[in-house]
């Protein structure tokens, strides 16, 4: 209200300053654009306000998304450790005695445990080649007869027509390529001349080649099965890529070597649960520090734009509720704290990395009940629960703040937009009313010159110098 009375005053000053110029004949009338302007800067002020109003708004809004996204993320964090099934503590890997003979990878159906493999022989695919080609001879109008597996009693048979436009080897390779036929032309040419080449598609003896043709002989060499013992147990694969010898694994082999055994380990993938927890960790405090921003002066002395909101001052009580929450019957590990992720005096959480790596290392089983268990229920699922509630995008507490905003913000703008069309029809009245006020102001000299010329002419009437003034 003093900001509007000064801003009036000051306008009323400058007219009252015009008229008076007016009058005393300094000047012929009033600016009447600059009076119109300036009173409509008294008369916008409340405009300016709601404007101002909407700015600030826009913040909080942006703030709070801010806030939403990451309460969102700490959300997923919080189901990685959750999740009794897919979740990060719920993974398992494997390791090896020699990679360089038998690589290993481990699912989430693994069980713990070492197993002994050793490889006699690799698996390899079978390829057929065919006597060499002239130059300038090709197979163009040959059929080619392919049969797969065992040839006293093939699984599937192509039978390959070449194109008589195919003119070169390669067109013919290309031909068998672009078929969809089990196996895969290639054309190798040395210092004699060119061959086709056909590789199956299917490795191990399943994958057999048996090929002929009326326009040349082809030379094949048989592929055959991975063979390796499990825990002593005969494995045959047409692949070297095994999986089932071991349930939830699948070995890699890379050559073979019958006198050494690889030993394969199998346990809980505690690097990737490290990880996981570290993820929470950082996602609360990325919340954490959005909320503690808001509470913390600038260099101007001003807190953040939703320090006077009390929905993050609760929704700060309870993330802070959901960190120190305790559970039961779950092993050792009772709370956050006990495994060492510790909570600051700002309300963030700090991992002492030995603690964690104790627990993980030596109590794995009872970090995982700590996080996944369900009955009795543990801090995951609790914790997913109050998380669940604080995202949901309708009933949220984030949101509906959220909501409420953007409904003020929509008010505002309809506000403004009326009050805007009301200025217009103020800004015209006064041009006219300050119009018309020129104009009288413009007749003024005229009038007074005029009685003095008509007093100039009475009989004895001496002549004056006209100093009136408002």
């Amino acid at each position: 209200m003093a900001t509007f009375s000064s801003g009036y005053s000051a306008a009323l000053g400058n007219i009252l300053s015009q008229v008076n110029d007016a009058f005393s004949g300094k000047t012929a009338g009033i600016d009447v654009s600059s009076v119109v302007d300036s009173l409509m800067q008294v008369e916008d002020q409340p405009m300016t306000q709601m404007q101002s109003e909407q700015t600030t708004i826009n913040s909080q809004i942006s703030a709070l998304t801010t806030i939403n996204t990451e309460l969102t993320a700490l959300q997923t964090s919080v189901q990685a450790l959750e999740d009794p099934i897919n979740g990060a503590l719920s993974q398992m890997t494997a390791g090896t005695s020699d990679s360089s003979l038998v690589a290993a990878a481990a699912d989430n159906t693994a069980t713990a445990g070492t197993h002994t493999v050793t490889v006699s022989q690799l698996a390899t695919t079978s390829s057929s080649y065919s006597d060499y080609i002239s130059s300038g001879s090709s197979l163009a109008g040959a059929e080619i007869q392919v049969e797969y597996g065992n040839p006293n009693d093939p699984s599937s048979t192509d039978t390959i027509n070449i194109p008589t436009s195919d003119t070169t080897l390669q067109d013919a390779a290309s031909y068998i390529n672009s078929g969809g036929y089990g196996v895969t032309a290639s054309v190798v040419t040395d210092s004699v001349g060119s061959r086709l080449v056909l590789n199956s598609n299917t490795s191990g003896a399943a994958g057999n080649l048996t090929v002929t043709s009326s326009a040349t002989d082809f030379t094949t060499t048989a592929g055959v099965d991975a063979e390796l013992t499990v825990d002593g147990v005969p494995v045959d694969s047409s692949t070297n890529t095994v999986t089932g010898a071991i349930p939830g694994v699948t070995l890699s082999l890379g050559a073979a070597d019958p006198n050494t055994p690889v030993l394969i380990s199998v346990e809980p993938d505690t690097n990737g649960a490290a990880t996981a927890i570290q993820n929470f960790v950082t996602a609360y405090n990325d919340v954490m520090n959005s909320i503690n921003d808001q509470y913390t002066l600038d260099s101007s002395g001003n807190e953040g734009v939703l320090a006077g909101d009390s929905m993050v001052e609760t929704l700060q009580s309870q993330l802070l509720n959901m960190i120190s929450t305790s559970v039961s019957g779950v092993g050792q590990y009772t709370n956050l704290q006990s495994m060492g992720i510790e909570m600051q005096d700002n309300g963030t959480l700090d991992v002492d990395s030995t603690v964690l790596s104790n627990a993980l290392s030596s109590d794995y089983s009872d970090v995982l009940n700590f996080f996944t268990s369900t009955s009795p229920q543990g801090w995951g699922e609790i914790a997913n629960t109050e998380m669940t509630q604080l995202t949901d995008p309708t009933q949220g507490p984030v949101a509906l703040d959220i909501n409420g905003l953007n409904q003020t913000n929509d008010d505002l703008s309809s506000e403004i937009s009326d009050f805007q069309a009301n200025m217009a029809n103020v800004q015209q009245a006064l041009t006219t009313q300050y119009d018309n006020l020129d104009t009288l102001l413009m007749q003024y000299p005229l009038e007074i010159q005029e009685a003095q010329d008509q007093l100039s002419s009475l009989p004895g009437a001496t002549s004056t110098t006209n100093n009136n003034t408002l």
